[in-house]
């Protein structure tokens, strides 16, 4: 059994011998403060037991302040809640045998540690007696602020901090559980975009909201179409003078090649490099040529291992093609990475794309296999004469090559149309409702792989059924005259794991315009727990919080304190995360649009992209705690009365 305890300063001793106690008998207690006698605030102390509770997470939990009428009436404002006062064990017995509390409260100033540790020990060991009970326990409601409720609509002058655990607490593990094992099931397929499953997980999604009460976004649907096209190389050649290649044998290629035939002059940029002091370029004319560069550089910098820099600075020069020649260690162990990416389907927006040399395509060869690109050159037989020379010399070499290149690249290509998801909320204030909350998840995975499902329950259908729960909150919210002042945009995206294309193109062609878009939170497998974190299932990982709004982090941490009290992690927070993982999930796509964002994330596991992700393993207390974070940080963004402002430099970049 699991206990959370927490007092005011009138309690540290009596919490300290009350949990000596119980983990003197096997208990686990989680400990929620305070721990010393300076003066503090019951309430805040209570609200975090009763939510441990009220999540789940925890079995009973244990309050103790002076006279114990304040810890149990905070305690008893979370639903699902009902906090007993008890002076003597026998009331201790009666509150739970005949009330079934799952909080006990005890008066500091009126027993001795003694009688408190007997108040617990009556607590824990009477059971719930059931039968007429049951019946009265199942009365214990605020019938009369319902009806204040739904007769007025007003929060704030009722009572906010009722009203907002009432709707929160709405999402459970239960709800979550019945969503997922629908969604992560064998039915859907493994929800690979494009897929008869992603469509069907997209059906259930629109049902759902349907079901809730939403109504479609344009007055006409729920989906907002993704053009898509899978491609898939299937045979290529490449001519470099008389020198014949093949395509997977010889070379590789990035998947995304759009300029399937070629012929072209060549040069040779040695390793292709610009900074200042230093232009690689300068002595060649790389325009409308297929540009040949060296892998690695002269010094270890970021050129040295970033390809794409190099290409970047070929396509300036107005390359038509870019070739990369490696060392031949380093090339064949870049062919075992790459070769499953070159014959697997490949996803992209249905697009086409302008600007920053997106259409050149990119080769990678051997070097030892090219040396008869270099007939014709005086000083220089192959790559090997250039890096011994280069590296003696300390500066680069280049030179034009006699050779003529001609490619021919064969692609299967189909096009399709997929599909994201929107529920519509519209605000209540006629002058902050144009405004609008992005709340997302990506309902799409990785679908059948050598015959074996992959269910992707974390991943992302924690995500995507934690933004259905949150969702039904704010719609019970809404219907109750408690709807949020500012519109919030429920959307479940399409191919994030193709690349984030589903919310790409919502970026690209928004519904709702960016500028009226106060933030996006972004939910993206919250359901189990990493290594770095085993045993310990009370946190999450935040990204990108403080990066663009310092109010934005200000309120997340409120809504945790106040409300939750997970440990907020951000070791993924800095950008020199070599994972990553802040470009790596949807809500990138509205950062790089200058809006304020939070990624939530558990962090990956043994499971991860794997048929072991299904539901069963997962955890659905934390599921759920994480979902009303997300929800109380939404409820204050969407509530408050000025806008956050975007007042911090992104220190991320591409």
């Amino acid at each position: 059994m699991k206990f959370s305890i927490g007092c005011d300063h009138a309690g540290p001793a009596y919490k300290k011998a009350i949990t000596e106690h119980l983990e003197s008998k096997g208990y686990e207690v989680v400990n929620r403060g305070t721990d010393t006698e300076d003066s503090v605030d019951y309430p805040d102390y209570a609200h975090a037991v009763a939510t441990d509770v009220e999540a789940g997470t925890v079995e009973l939990g244990i309050l103790i302040c002076g006279s114990a009428n304040g810890v149990s009436m905070t305690a008893n404002k979370h639903a699902g809640v009902r906090a007993g006062l008890a002076w003597t064990s026998e009331i201790a017995e009666l509150a739970k045998s005949h009330n079934n509390a799952n909080v006990i409260s005890i008066p500091a100033r009126f027993v001795s540690q003694e009688e408190a540790i007997a108040i617990v020990d009556a607590f824990v060991n009477t059971e719930f007696e059931g039968g007429r009970h049951q019946r009265r326990v199942g009365k214990i409601a605020c019938a009369m602020l319902a009806f204040i409720m739904a007769s007025f609509g007003t929060y704030a002058q009722i009572d906010k901090e009722v009203n907002v655990e009432n709707y929160s607490t709405m999402i459970d593990s239960a709800g979550l559980y019945d969503h997922l094992k629908v969604i992560a099931s064998d039915k859907f397929e493994g929800r690979e975009t494009g897929t008869r499953g992603c469509e069907r997980a997209a059906d259930y999604l629109v049902d759902q909201y349907k079901k809730m009460g939403f109504k479609p976004y344009n007055g006409h649907n729920y989906k907002q179409k993704v053009p898509l096209v899978n491609s898939q190389l299937n045979d290529g050649t490449i001519t470099v003078g008389k020198e014949n290649y093949q395509l997977l044998k010889d070379f590789l290629v990035y998947p995304g090649i759009s300029i399937l035939d070629l012929k072209s002059e060549m040069v040779f940029a040695g390793y292709g490099v610009v900074e200042e002091g230093r232009n690689d370029y300068e002595n060649i004319d790389a325009k409308n040529k297929v540009v040949v560069v060296l892998s690695g550089d002269l010094k270890d910098s970021d050129w040295a291992q970033n390809t794409s820099l190099k290409r970047e600075v070929a396509v300036e020069n107005g390359a038509s093609a870019f070739v990369v020649l490696m060392e031949s260690s380093d090339y064949n162990t870049f062919k075992g990475r790459m070769k499953f990416y070159m014959q697997r389907k490949s996803t992209s927006l249905d697009i086409v794309r302008e600007g920053e040399g997106s259409d050149a395509p990119t080769f990678i060869f051997d070097e030892s296999k090219v040396d008869v690109w270099f007939d014709g050159v005086k000083k220089y037989k192959n790559t090997s004469d250039v890096r011994k020379v280069s590296k003696k010399k300390n500066r680069n070499i280049a030179f034009n090559l006699s050779s003529s290149w001609n490619h021919s690249i064969k692609k299967d290509v189909e096009r399709f149309i997929s599909h994201n998801i929107l529920a519509y909320l519209p605000g209540s204030d006629p002058l902050l409702k144009k405004e609008l909350l992005v709340v997302t998840s990506h309902y799409d995975h990785i679908g059948i792989v050598d015959g074996k499902i992959n269910n992707g329950a974390d991943d992302d259908g924690s995500g995507t059924v934690a933004v259905l729960e949150i969702a039904q909150s704010f719609m019970e919210a809404h219907k109750t005259g408690s709807g949020p002042r500012r519109s919030i945009l429920f959307m479940n995206v399409v191919g994030e794991e193709k690349g984030l294309l589903g919310s790409e193109w919502y970026s690209e062609n928004p519904v709702f315009p960016l500028e009226y878009t106060v933030a996006n939170l972004n939910i993206d497998m919250i359901g189990r727990v990493d290594e770095a974190h085993e045993g310990n299932d009370n946190y999450i990982y935040l990204i990108g919080s403080d990066k663009l709004s310092t109010e934005l982090h200000t309120i997340s941490e409120k809504a945790n304190t106040r409300h939750v009290g997970l440990e907020l992690d951000y070791t993924f927070n800095e950008p020199d995360d070599p994972n990553r993982f802040y470009y790596r999930s949807d809500h990138y796509n509205f950062a790089k649009h200058n809006i304020p964002v939070i990624f939530y994330f558990s962090g990956v596991h043994e499971d991860y992209h794997a048929p072991g992700d299904d539901f069963e393993k997962i955890m659905y207390n934390k599921t759920a705690k994480v979902a009303r974070l997300v929800f109380h940080t939404a409820w204050d963004l969407v509530n408050r009365d000025k806008k956050i402002v975007v007042d911090v430099e992104n220190d991320f970049k591409d």
